[in-house]
């Protein structure tokens, strides 16, 4: 986490997330209980993230997101984000295959 104070915002979204998985709130009742809408949420909790936050979701049925406070927390929101970095650079390997099409500008 860095020592940049945290916005209004950025406070309440720390201060509503519930303390573990079990308690998961989704992006729209955390979005209607701040009265703003999902993506600035969703936009505030990346950056949040980005910072060093724990913050950690669940995709499945019935998930959302919550504050991490277990080891398995912490590893299932760290493999979940890499399998999606993983996914990424695998499209971005099969795109780069026909680069000498385009020229870059």
């Amino acid at each position: 986490m860095t020592d940049t104070p945290l916005s209004n915002i950025e406070q309440q979204i720390l201060n509503t997330l519930p303390a573990g998985r079990a308690q998961a709130i989704t992006l729209q009742k955390l979005a209607c209980l701040l009265h703003i809408n999902k993506k600035r949420v969703s936009d505030v909790v990346a950056d949040l993230r980005k910072r060093g936050y724990l913050i950690g979701s669940n995709r499945q049925a019935h998930g959302g997101m919550y504050l991490i406070v277990t080891s398995n927390e912490f590893w299932e929101t760290v493999n979940t984000l890499q399998k999606s970095v993983n996914s990424q650079q695998t499209i971005i390997n099969a795109l780069l295959q026909h680069e000498e099409r385009f020229a870059r500008v």
